[in-house]
């Protein structure tokens, strides 16, 4: 989900999982370029209140306490998306991981394949959680650890070709 700009170019890229392909180039419109998704991946309290946010990039954010915390702790679930703007870093949306959202699936045989997300099935100690996610041509069952929510109506990324 990095974005790519070559300067004098006038180009931007998306860097997006393809079939077959693994990390490509996909070109974006400008709009676009402002912000990426990160997943939530872990969530812990730290000292005076806050929340520390663990992203799939390997950033760490962390949000200031506010008077509506419970809200706040319940929409930065682990496996939602979180939109950062580009360069701040500021917070400029939020995708939960939930049924319905689409999803795009960035690990494994489907990587690539963006679809609606039908189910999640609660892992156990010894089996992933798995989630279906179903295309206009297919339905395919992947852990949910290779899944982000790109959007819940429409997609918040311009996805390119499939």
């Amino acid at each position: 989900m990095d974005v790519l700009q070559i300067e004098g170019a006038g180009q931007i890229f998306r860097i997006l999982p393809r079939p077959n392909r693994g990390l490509t180039p996909t070109p974006i419109l400008e709009k676009e370029a402002g912000f990426k998704l990160c997943k939530i991946i872990g969530k812990r309290n730290i000292e005076g209140g806050k929340i520390q946010l663990n992203l799939h990039d390997g950033r760490s954010i962390i949000l200031q306490s506010q008077s509506g915390r419970q809200k706040t702790e319940g929409e930065f679930a682990p496996g939602g998306a979180m939109q950062l703007g580009l360069p701040k870093q500021n917070v400029m949306g939020l995708v939960p991981f939930q049924t319905g959202a689409l999803g795009l699936v960035f690990d494994g045989r489907n990587q690539g394949i963006s679809g609606k997300i039908t189910t999640i099935t609660p892992g156990t100690h010894a089996r992933p959680k798995i989630v279906k996610i179903e295309t206009a041509s297919e339905a395919f069952d992947t852990p949910a650890e290779y899944v982000i929510p790109v959007g819940t109506q429409t997609s918040l990324v311009g996805l390119g070709e499939k």
